[in-house]
Protein backbone atom coordinates (compact mmCIF):
# COMPACT_ATOMS: atom_id res chain seq x y z
CA UNK A 1 0.00 0.00 0.00
CA UNK A 2 1.25 3.33 -1.32
CA UNK A 3 1.70 5.87 1.24
CA UNK A 4 -0.13 8.97 0.84
CA UNK A 5 -1.11 12.19 2.61
CA UNK A 6 -4.62 13.00 3.62
CA UNK A 7 -5.50 16.75 2.69
CA UNK A 8 -8.11 16.77 5.67
CA UNK A 9 -5.60 16.07 8.46
CA UNK A 10 -2.07 17.14 6.93
CA UNK A 11 -0.26 19.86 8.19
CA UNK A 12 -1.16 23.62 6.04
CA UNK A 13 2.61 23.78 4.95
CA UNK A 14 1.21 20.72 2.30
CA UNK A 15 -1.64 22.52 1.15
CA UNK A 16 -4.51 20.73 -0.13
CA UNK A 17 -2.33 18.20 -2.82
CA UNK A 18 -2.36 14.36 -2.09
CA UNK A 19 1.55 13.82 -1.80
CA UNK A 20 3.00 10.01 -1.83
CA UNK A 21 5.85 9.97 0.87
CA UNK A 22 7.75 7.41 -0.51
CA UNK A 23 10.46 8.00 -3.45
CA UNK A 24 10.50 4.80 -4.52
CA UNK A 25 6.94 4.50 -5.18
CA UNK A 26 6.93 8.11 -6.81
CA UNK A 27 9.10 6.84 -8.94
CA UNK A 28 7.54 3.73 -9.71
CA UNK A 29 4.19 5.02 -10.59
CA UNK A 30 6.13 7.97 -12.69
CA UNK A 31 6.99 4.49 -15.15
CA UNK A 32 3.89 3.73 -14.86
CA UNK A 33 1.50 6.99 -15.47
CA UNK A 34 4.48 8.37 -17.72
CA UNK A 35 4.54 11.19 -15.71
CA UNK A 36 6.78 13.79 -14.24
CA UNK A 37 7.52 13.61 -10.32
CA UNK A 38 7.02 17.07 -8.12
CA UNK A 39 9.34 16.63 -5.37
CA UNK A 40 8.45 19.04 -2.37
CA UNK A 41 10.85 19.54 0.31
CA UNK A 42 8.88 20.97 3.18
CA UNK A 43 9.57 21.58 6.77
CA UNK A 44 7.14 20.14 8.62
CA UNK A 45 5.52 21.40 10.87
CA UNK A 46 7.18 24.73 9.87
CA UNK A 47 7.95 28.26 9.74
CA UNK A 48 5.54 31.06 8.37
CA UNK A 49 7.46 30.95 5.04
CA UNK A 50 6.65 27.32 4.97
CA UNK A 51 2.76 27.69 6.18
CA UNK A 52 1.97 30.41 3.17
CA UNK A 53 3.63 28.36 1.14
CA UNK A 54 0.72 25.78 1.55
CA UNK A 55 -1.78 28.28 1.88
CA UNK A 56 -0.70 30.76 -1.02
CA UNK A 57 0.55 28.21 -3.48
CA UNK A 58 -0.63 24.73 -2.91
CA UNK A 59 -4.32 25.01 -1.59
CA UNK A 60 -5.91 26.83 -4.98
CA UNK A 61 -8.36 24.24 -5.91
CA UNK A 62 -7.11 24.35 -9.58
CA UNK A 63 -3.65 24.53 -8.84
CA UNK A 64 -3.77 21.21 -6.78
CA UNK A 65 -5.90 19.42 -9.91
CA UNK A 66 -2.78 20.59 -11.80
CA UNK A 67 -0.30 19.32 -10.27
CA UNK A 68 -2.38 15.65 -8.91
CA UNK A 69 -3.23 15.03 -12.72
CA UNK A 70 -0.19 15.85 -14.26
CA UNK A 71 1.95 15.01 -11.98
CA UNK A 72 3.50 12.17 -9.43
CA UNK A 73 3.39 14.44 -6.19
CA UNK A 74 5.66 13.45 -3.61
CA UNK A 75 6.59 15.34 -0.08
CA UNK A 76 9.99 14.97 1.61
CA UNK A 77 9.98 16.03 5.19
CA UNK A 78 13.41 18.13 6.00
CA UNK A 79 13.37 17.80 9.30
CA UNK A 80 13.34 14.44 10.04
CA UNK A 81 15.79 11.54 10.31
CA UNK A 82 15.49 8.24 8.06
CA UNK A 83 14.51 8.08 4.43
CA UNK A 84 13.40 11.29 3.92
CA UNK A 85 17.03 13.04 5.58
CA UNK A 86 18.43 10.26 2.70
CA UNK A 87 16.36 11.84 -0.15
CA UNK A 88 17.65 15.17 1.06
CA UNK A 89 21.04 14.78 0.76
CA UNK A 90 20.37 13.12 -2.57
CA UNK A 91 19.41 15.70 -3.71
CA UNK A 92 21.63 18.58 -1.79
CA UNK A 93 18.78 20.00 -0.07
CA UNK A 94 19.76 21.26 3.39
CA UNK A 95 17.88 20.39 6.90
CA UNK A 96 15.20 22.58 7.82
CA UNK A 97 15.21 24.59 4.47
CA UNK A 98 12.84 26.78 3.21
CA UNK A 99 10.01 25.17 0.82
CA UNK A 100 11.90 23.65 -2.61
CA UNK A 101 10.69 22.31 -5.08
CA UNK A 102 12.56 19.58 -7.46
CA UNK A 103 11.03 18.46 -11.13
CA UNK A 104 12.14 14.81 -12.25
CA UNK A 105 11.67 11.76 -14.61
CA UNK A 106 11.33 8.50 -14.15
CA UNK A 107 14.76 7.84 -12.98
CA UNK A 108 15.01 10.77 -10.37
CA UNK A 109 16.54 13.17 -13.25
CA UNK A 110 15.90 16.92 -12.98
CA UNK A 111 13.86 17.76 -16.46
CA UNK A 112 14.22 21.56 -15.27
CA UNK A 113 15.98 23.52 -12.82
CA UNK A 114 14.40 23.27 -9.43
CA UNK A 115 11.92 25.98 -7.20
CA UNK A 116 14.11 27.81 -4.41
CA UNK A 117 13.54 31.08 -3.03
CA UNK A 118 10.52 31.66 -4.98
CA UNK A 119 7.71 31.75 -2.79
CA UNK A 120 5.05 33.22 -5.42
CA UNK A 121 2.35 31.26 -6.78
CA UNK A 122 3.33 32.40 -10.48
CA UNK A 123 6.50 30.85 -9.82
CA UNK A 124 5.48 27.38 -8.92
CA UNK A 125 2.96 27.43 -12.25
CA UNK A 126 5.51 28.68 -14.31
CA UNK A 127 7.42 25.64 -13.54
CA UNK A 128 5.20 23.20 -13.82
CA UNK A 129 4.32 24.70 -17.63
CA UNK A 130 7.63 24.33 -18.22
CA UNK A 131 8.26 21.08 -17.07
CA UNK A 132 5.20 20.33 -19.59
CA UNK A 133 6.43 21.84 -22.15
CA UNK A 134 10.02 20.94 -21.73
CA UNK A 135 8.68 16.83 -22.10
CA UNK A 136 6.59 17.72 -25.56
CA UNK A 137 3.42 17.16 -23.57
CA UNK A 138 0.22 19.49 -23.51
CA UNK A 139 -1.09 22.11 -21.19
CA UNK A 140 -4.89 21.19 -19.99
CA UNK A 141 -6.77 23.76 -21.15
CA UNK A 142 -8.35 24.69 -17.45
CA UNK A 143 -4.42 25.10 -16.10
CA UNK A 144 -3.68 27.40 -19.19
CA UNK A 145 -6.93 29.57 -17.73
CA UNK A 146 -5.52 29.33 -14.35
CA UNK A 147 -2.41 31.16 -15.25
CA UNK A 148 -4.66 34.02 -16.43
CA UNK A 149 -6.32 33.69 -13.25
CA UNK A 150 -2.57 34.34 -11.41
CA UNK A 151 -2.08 37.42 -13.95
CA UNK A 152 -5.56 38.81 -12.90
CA UNK A 153 -5.08 38.31 -9.34
CA UNK A 154 -1.42 39.68 -9.34
CA UNK A 155 -1.24 42.65 -11.61
CA UNK A 156 0.53 40.30 -14.72
CA UNK A 157 -2.63 42.03 -17.31
CA UNK A 158 -3.53 45.75 -18.17
CA UNK A 159 -7.25 46.85 -17.49
CA UNK A 160 -9.57 49.04 -19.47
CA UNK A 161 -12.82 50.32 -19.98
CA UNK A 162 -15.53 50.83 -22.65
CA UNK A 163 -18.59 52.18 -22.77
CA UNK A 164 -21.62 49.62 -24.66
CA UNK A 165 -25.07 49.84 -26.04
CA UNK A 166 -25.31 46.34 -24.25
CA UNK A 167 -22.52 45.53 -21.49
CA UNK A 168 -23.72 41.36 -21.80
CA UNK A 169 -22.45 41.79 -25.76
CA UNK A 170 -19.50 43.71 -24.70
CA UNK A 171 -18.37 40.75 -22.52
CA UNK A 172 -19.12 38.38 -25.12
CA UNK A 173 -17.61 40.19 -27.81
CA UNK A 174 -14.79 41.31 -26.32
CA UNK A 175 -13.81 37.89 -25.11
CA UNK A 176 -13.25 37.22 -28.95
CA UNK A 177 -9.87 38.64 -28.57
CA UNK A 178 -6.99 36.63 -28.40
CA UNK A 179 -4.88 38.46 -25.53
CA UNK A 180 -8.36 39.04 -23.34
CA UNK A 181 -8.61 37.10 -21.15
CA UNK A 182 -11.47 38.34 -18.37
CA UNK A 183 -14.16 40.50 -18.76
CA UNK A 184 -17.53 42.07 -16.86
CA UNK A 185 -20.20 43.66 -17.37
CA UNK A 186 -20.54 47.04 -15.02
CA UNK A 187 -21.59 50.61 -14.82
CA UNK A 188 -20.20 54.06 -14.30
CA UNK A 189 -22.73 56.29 -13.08
CA UNK A 190 -26.00 54.95 -15.47
CA UNK A 191 -23.61 54.14 -17.52
CA UNK A 192 -23.27 50.17 -18.95
CA UNK A 193 -19.99 49.20 -19.63
CA UNK A 194 -17.54 46.59 -19.80
CA UNK A 195 -14.60 46.17 -17.75
CA UNK A 196 -11.88 44.01 -19.82
CA UNK A 197 -8.35 42.16 -18.68
CA UNK A 198 -5.85 41.97 -21.51
CA UNK A 199 -2.55 40.74 -21.54
CA UNK A 200 0.30 42.44 -23.43
CA UNK A 201 0.53 40.48 -26.36
CA UNK A 202 -1.59 43.30 -27.77
CA UNK A 203 -1.28 46.81 -27.22
CA UNK A 204 -4.17 49.20 -25.80
CA UNK A 205 -4.15 51.12 -28.72
CA UNK A 206 -5.10 47.75 -30.56
CA UNK A 207 -7.74 46.47 -27.91
CA UNK A 208 -9.28 50.02 -28.30
CA UNK A 209 -9.64 49.01 -31.71
CA UNK A 210 -10.93 46.04 -31.61
CA UNK A 211 -13.54 47.71 -29.34
CA UNK A 212 -14.74 50.31 -32.06
CA UNK A 213 -15.06 47.79 -34.55
CA UNK A 214 -17.15 45.77 -32.43
CA UNK A 215 -19.39 49.24 -31.42
CA UNK A 216 -18.11 49.77 -28.53
CA UNK A 217 -16.89 53.57 -26.92
CA UNK A 218 -13.71 54.20 -25.47
CA UNK A 219 -13.70 56.55 -21.84
CA UNK A 220 -11.26 58.35 -20.02
CA UNK A 221 -13.39 58.46 -16.63
CA UNK A 222 -12.93 55.01 -14.97
CA UNK A 223 -13.89 55.71 -11.72
CA UNK A 224 -16.96 54.57 -9.64
CA UNK A 225 -16.69 51.42 -11.48
CA UNK A 226 -19.77 49.06 -10.04
CA UNK A 227 -19.62 45.30 -11.13
CA UNK A 228 -23.12 44.64 -12.58
CA UNK A 229 -25.44 42.35 -10.24
CA UNK A 230 -25.31 39.77 -12.89
CA UNK A 231 -22.31 39.62 -14.35
CA UNK A 232 -21.23 37.08 -17.01
CA UNK A 233 -24.81 37.06 -18.26
CA UNK A 234 -24.84 34.36 -20.47
CA UNK A 235 -23.14 32.01 -17.90
CA UNK A 236 -25.63 33.03 -15.39
CA UNK A 237 -28.33 31.19 -17.29
CA UNK A 238 -27.08 28.36 -17.70
CA UNK A 239 -26.32 25.18 -15.89
CA UNK A 240 -22.21 26.39 -15.70
CA UNK A 241 -24.12 28.64 -12.96
CA UNK A 242 -24.02 25.96 -10.10
CA UNK A 243 -20.25 25.27 -10.82
CA UNK A 244 -17.37 26.66 -8.58
CA UNK A 245 -15.23 28.76 -11.63
CA UNK A 246 -12.67 30.96 -11.72
CA UNK A 247 -12.93 34.26 -13.42
CA UNK A 248 -11.08 33.33 -16.41
CA UNK A 249 -13.30 30.19 -16.68
CA UNK A 250 -16.05 32.50 -16.15
CA UNK A 251 -15.22 34.85 -18.97
CA UNK A 252 -14.61 31.68 -21.73
CA UNK A 253 -17.51 29.94 -20.73
CA UNK A 254 -19.72 32.86 -21.09
CA UNK A 255 -18.64 33.54 -24.61
CA UNK A 256 -18.63 30.15 -25.51
CA UNK A 257 -22.51 29.95 -24.64
CA UNK A 258 -24.01 32.03 -26.97
CA UNK A 259 -21.18 31.30 -29.62
CA UNK A 260 -21.70 27.60 -29.22
CA UNK A 261 -17.90 26.93 -28.82
CA UNK A 262 -18.35 23.82 -26.18
CA UNK A 263 -17.68 25.56 -22.65
CA UNK A 264 -16.81 21.73 -21.08
CA UNK A 265 -13.55 22.42 -22.63
CA UNK A 266 -12.75 25.27 -20.12
CA UNK A 267 -13.17 22.61 -17.40
CA UNK A 268 -10.78 20.90 -15.15
CA UNK A 269 -11.82 16.94 -14.82
CA UNK A 270 -13.76 17.52 -11.37
CA UNK A 271 -15.98 20.18 -12.74
CA UNK A 272 -17.04 18.49 -15.79
CA UNK A 273 -17.44 15.51 -13.30
CA UNK A 274 -19.66 18.13 -11.16
CA UNK A 275 -21.19 19.46 -14.15
CA UNK A 276 -22.34 16.27 -15.47
CA UNK A 277 -24.18 15.49 -12.22
CA UNK A 278 -25.95 18.64 -12.55
CA UNK A 279 -27.12 18.15 -15.38
CA UNK A 280 -28.53 14.75 -14.41
CA UNK A 281 -30.26 16.83 -11.75
CA UNK A 282 -28.03 15.71 -9.27
CA UNK A 283 -25.15 17.46 -6.42
CA UNK A 284 -26.87 20.66 -6.79
CA UNK A 285 -28.62 23.41 -4.49
CA UNK A 286 -30.25 25.29 -7.19
CA UNK A 287 -30.59 28.54 -4.83
CA UNK A 288 -26.85 28.78 -5.13
CA UNK A 289 -24.97 30.40 -7.99
CA UNK A 290 -21.47 29.21 -7.12
CA UNK A 291 -20.35 30.79 -10.46
CA UNK A 292 -20.50 34.26 -8.69
CA UNK A 293 -18.43 33.35 -5.80
CA UNK A 294 -14.44 33.08 -5.48
CA UNK A 295 -13.75 29.41 -6.28
CA UNK A 296 -11.98 29.15 -3.24
CA UNK A 297 -15.10 29.47 -1.34
CA UNK A 298 -17.12 27.30 -3.49
CA UNK A 299 -15.22 24.48 -3.83
CA UNK A 300 -16.08 20.94 -2.56
CA UNK A 301 -13.23 19.29 -1.33
CA UNK A 302 -15.13 15.80 -0.57
CA UNK A 303 -16.29 15.70 -4.21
Amino acid sequence: MEKRTDREKQGVELGKVTWLRDYDAALAQSRLKDKPILLFFQEIPGCSTCVNFGREVLSHPLMVEFIENEFVPLAIYNNIPGRDSEILARYNERPWNNPVAHYLDARGHAIIPKLSNNYHPLGMYDKLVAVLAALGKPIPGYAMLFGDDLRIEYGGLQSTIYETPCFWSGETSMALHPSVKYTEAGWIGGVEVVKVFFSAESSLAEIDQFAINEGFFTIGNHHNYKTDKRPQYYLSRSPFRYLPLSRAQRARINMAIPYQRQPEQYLSPKQEALFMEIIKGHAVNRKIKNYEKDIDASWDWNQ
